[in-house]
């Protein structure tokens, strides 16, 4: 008598969308043969669409965004909307998805009630893993998407939000069967973590121009674009004032530059593009908007403080091909992708075929399939403890010095949440008092030219 087949495990994908990973990573399921269930409660602005989804999960969705529109505009209704409004579509959800899914990944820090719902997936046997994309874990004085100021109510404020994370990462840990996140955000873990640079994003998009060519000819004027997210945080302005210096070089170029417009619309400026630029001060060599290009031939410049530090992480193989540089060497970077053809296509080349052989929809499902059934290779795994980045994402890197100082002035090491990784403080400690002792110098020589000694403290 012939075994049983064994089906493959229902999925349940949510709750939240995070640029395009939940749409991308659905589709890789229905193209496998897997079926799947992809809820987001949460607005989006982009309007990712989503392709063959259950009804009831896009009925939900549709009724939550069009609320989320609404609770959005000011900050106590996203308050209330996070805390309490967006909660009553999951808890709806939840009885249905408990019974219908085998697997559970959850993307972000979403839930469905508070994290409460975690011990009783496990109570009933489900697969829980939890995909990061950078803000959610990574520490908030590292983070400039979300610390902007350091007066005392804004470092208040923002110790409480680490110790929150800290918090939600440990319940996270405790719970999920697997965690995927990458190294340089991964701080607060406390067990090992699934390297997100082996997982890659979901890359699937339809082009929005069809017959359009993907590879530029040599003799066309070369397109930037620059569709940032954030403006601040993406080094927008410091963007702006290199494509000035270029123009005033005399170099001749066209730079495009969008915000806030739906997912389709950046779809079809990145085909009509030369390359784009992602941002200035990322901690990774291809986020989401430089795989959207790579998928399309278009290769990125992308400035970061981990440029000098990820070699050590990843084989120069492994390594999404974009032109990862340091913020200071943007300039050049920008420039020898303007005035050199063949650099810039062979980027671009490399870029799409990684891309499309690794980070494929179709590929990233499959290594999420291998994550539930625990077959994956260990190697993809790495210890938290040994993380040494310290410039963090979306600000200057003196800027972050500053919040860690700031941090340290309200209340000590601890305030950084990682009393577990105590080497890893210390280094935090180090760089903070580092920064005291150069500020110190500095004010010692003013006051040595001026003669004034009532400059020092």
């Amino acid at each position: 008598m012939k075994p049983r087949a064994t089906r493959p495990p229902r999925i349940f994908i949510g709750l939240r969308e995070v640029s395009g990973f939940g749409r991308g990573l659905k589709a890789g399921f229905d193209q496998i043969g897997v079926e799947s269930a992809f809820l987001n409660i949460g607005y989006h602005h982009h309007r990712y669409e989503t392709s063959n989804n259950p009804a009831w999960a896009d009925r939900l969705a549709t009724a939550s965004q069009k609320l989320g529109r609404y609770f959005t505009i000011q900050w106590w209704r996203r308050i209330l909307w996070i805390g309490f409004v967006q909660n009553l579509f999951s808890v709806m959800a939840f009885p249905w998805a408990l019974w219908r899914y085998d697997a559970f990944i959850y993307i972000s820090v979403s839930s469905f009630c508070f994290f409460l719902e975690l011990p009783i997936l496990k109570l009933f046997g489900k697969k829980v893993i939890y995909v990061f994309a950078g803000s959610d874990t990574r520490p908030v004085y590292l983070n400039g998407y979300v610390m902007t100021k350091t007066s005392r109510g804004a470092v208040r404020k923002a110790i409480a939000l680490a110790r929150i994370q800290k918090i939600c990462v440990w319940i996270i840990d405790r719970y999920a069967d697997v965690v995927v996140n990458a190294w340089p955000s991964a701080h607060f873990h406390t067990r090992p973590i699934v390297s997100s640079y082996y997982i890659g994003i979901p890359a699937e998009y339809t082009s929005a121009m069809p017959g359009q060519p993907e590879f530029e000819s040599e003799s066309s004027r070369v397109r930037i674009l620059h569709a940032p997210s954030k403006l601040g945080p993406k080094g927008t302005a410091e963007i702006r004032l290199v494509i000035q210096a270029l123009h005033a070089k005399g170099l001749e170029f066209d730079y495009v530059e969008i915000t806030g417009r739906p997912h389709a619309e950046v779809l079809a400026e990145i085909q009509r593009a030369s390359f784009v630029i992602d941002e200035l001060y990322s901690d990774t060599p291809m986020a989401a908007f430089a795989t959207e290009a790579a998928f399309f031939g278009k290769p990125s410049v992308v400035g970061s403080y981990y440029c000098s530090q990820i070699a050590q992480v990843l084989h120069p193989d492994e390594m999404p091909p974009s032109l990862f540089c340091h913020p200071d060497e943007i300039e050049c970077a920008i420039e020898r992708m303007i005035t050199d053809h063949a650099f810039r296509e062979d980027i671009g080349r490399r870029a799409q075929i990684f891309v499309r052989d690794h980070w494929s929809a179709r590929r990233v499902a499959e290594k999420y399939l291998m994550l539930i059934n625990g077959t994956y290779p260990r190697e993809w795994l790495f210890d938290p403890k040994q993380i040494r980045y310290l410039e963090g994402c979306g600000l200057k890197k003196e800027r972050g010095i500053e919040l860690v100082r700031a941090f340290l002035a309200a209340g000590g090491p601890g305030t950084l949440c990682l009393n577990d990784k105590p080497e890893l403080a210390a280094l935090f400690v180090g760089m903070a008092k580092g920064a005291d002792r150069q500020d110190r110098q500095m004010r010692q020589a003013d006051t040595a030219k001026t003669g004034r000694k009532d400059q020092l403290p």
